[in-house]
């Protein structure tokens, strides 16, 4: 008995500085010290590709005038010409145009900090409304939750390059969702008091989303809808149609995107509106949807273990605000369902191929119905458990992250999966090094006003997490052509490298 009792003690004392308060920290910790070989390699990143395209326009009137009045003009010119040849995404195209290079031939630094800060601050934001205000969660719960699931939405992001370091494909995607995070916020705060002030946070976000990636202009629409649908239902206080103008903006700059003539151009004369595919689409959405949650659990098992952690602290969370649990709440997880779903929606009624921002904007909102189905569960469940704080603590959260704990080990290779793990992997295999010295010797020659015909050696496009579209040696190549633009070059063109050192001892750089 008495080694009972003090195997008892010793577990009581576990629990007890196993409290949500030290967890908090430790989950703070973990996932500060996931954020270092990223922001480190911010450091190494470079523009690439279509960002130099996108700034031609506007890297010539900075460069020019130092006017930020010419940069302005040089964004409307740039948002006319794609509109017209390419993408009718204004808003997007208008961003993509002032990518940091355009300013500062090392500018691009700034990309992943201000990618970090976006996603991270919006998260936060939402966060701190839904399950400090709206919950009542104590402080150390919400920011657990809210570093646990940042550290399993930024380690399991499908594409790196997309979310973090590439400048036009964060401001495509990633820019979008922080923009409808911060829409979600302003609706919760709109519909608690009715201030105009929220309303027109509200309507200026959803109108530029009009002008964004479909994904997130699909997002802002449908949670538009849930919340004059539910707080009417609800209250039946009127002034939640005005909701009403926010959605009206939105639709004015999703049809402004959706007439322009360079669609048809990228995607084919048949791209444009029909009933028939949209209905067809409907369908597939729940198939393609349920696809990817496999896809998502199976690749990338981690994933599921984090969503238990996440359980774990819900449940302790809801036994200590004395809310009630949905009246329905069946019917708030299939609305959660639905709106994840709805984001397979472009992609299939589209037809083509898209990028891996997609894929990113798909997990992102998976991750945000899974952890709204978790709480409603978690808050049924204390509802009618009625158990003490204490008991639960000790009999099963604590048990639970111990099975976590433990599922980790057993499933560590998935942490090879990670952002964490690839961008260790780039730095210490020395390719990060390698490419900032390739990258300042190519910037250097494109910087250079005496040479008209710029040969860059070339380098490898295998960057890890980096985006890599290297130019070629066929001076009319996409990346050739819109770098030579960007650097007002005659042409750009590259070779070897052995080649290039050869050259470079003689004197057929110059013309």
């Amino acid at each position: 008995m008495k080694e009972i009792r003090s195997i008892k003690r010793f577990y009581d004392r576990i629990c007890k500085f196993l409290s949500v308060k030290h967890i908090s920290w430790v989950a703070f910790f973990f996932f500060v010290i996931s954020l270092i070989p990223i922001c480190y390699l911010s450091f190494f990143n470079r523009a690439s590709g279509d960002d130099y395209g996108y700034g031609v326009y506007t890297r010539a009137a900075w460069m020019g005038s130092h006017s930020l009045v010419e940069v302005a003009k040089a964004v409307g010119e740039t948002v006319r010409q794609y509109y017209v040849s390419w993408q009718g995404t204004w808003f997007s195209i208008a961003v993509f145009s002032l990518q940091p290079e355009v300013f500062q031939d090392h500018g691009y630094v700034l990309v992943v900090f201000l990618m970090l800060f976006l996603w991270i601050g919006s998260t936060i934001l939402l966060f701190w409304q839904l399950f400090k205000k709206e919950c009542g969660f104590s402080r150390r719960s919400v920011l657990l939750v809210i570093w646990v699931y940042l550290l399993i939405s930024i380690q399991f992001v499908p594409s790196t390059k997309s979310a973090i370091f590439w400048f036009n494909g964060c401001a495509h995607y990633m820019l979008p969702f922080a923009m409808c995070q911060i829409v979600v916020w302003s609706l919760i705060r709109f519909v608690k008091n009715y201030q105009i002030r929220y309303l027109t946070l509200c309507s200026a976000l959803m109108l530029l989303l009009g002008g964004s990636s479909y994904q997130p202009a699909l997002f802002s629409l449908i949670v538009s809808g849930y919340f004059m649908l539910l707080f009417f239902l609800e209250h039946k206080n009127k002034k939640v149609f005005l909701l009403l103008i926010p959605v009206i903006l939105e639709t004015i700059g999703l049809v402004i995107s959706m007439k322009a003539p360079g669609n048809k151009v990228r995607g084919g004369e048949e791209f444009g509106l029909s009933f028939g595919r949209a209905f067809g689409t409907i369908g597939k959405c729940f198939l393609e949807g349920a696809r990817d949650a496999a896809s998502y659990l199976q690749e990338k098992p981690l994933v599921l273990v984090g969503l238990a952690v996440l359980f774990l602290i819900l449940l302790e969370a809801n036994i200590s605000t004395g809310k009630k649990s949905q009246k329905h709440p069946l019917i708030g997880m299939l609305a959660l369902l639905c709106l994840y779903c709805a984001m397979q929606a472009p992609e299939i009624y589209a037809g083509v191929e898209v990028s891996r921002g997609v894929d990113n904007t798909n997990f992102l909102v998976f991750l945000l119905a899974a952890l709204g189905c978790l709480e409603i569960m978690a808050s049924w469940i204390i509802e009618r458990m009625g158990t003490e704080e204490s008991l639960l603590h000790k009999k099963v959260v604590i048990p639970g992250l111990f099975c976590c704990f433990v599922l980790l080990v057993f499933l560590r290779s998935g942490i090879k999966n990670s952002t964490l793990w690839v961008c260790l992997e780039y730095i210490g295999s020395g390719q990060a090094a390698d490419y900032k010295e390739q990258m300042e010797l190519q910037t250097s020659i494109l910087t250079d006003e005496k040479v008209k015909n710029a040969v860059i050696p070339f380098i490898n496009d295998e960057q890890g997490p980096l985006m890599s579209m290297p130019a070629t040696d066929d001076p009319g190549a996409w990346t050739n052509f819109v770098m030579s633009q960007f650097y007002g070059k005659d042409c750009v063109i590259a070779m070897p490298r052995s080649e290039w050192e050869e050259k470079r001892k003689g004197d057929g750089f110059y013309d």
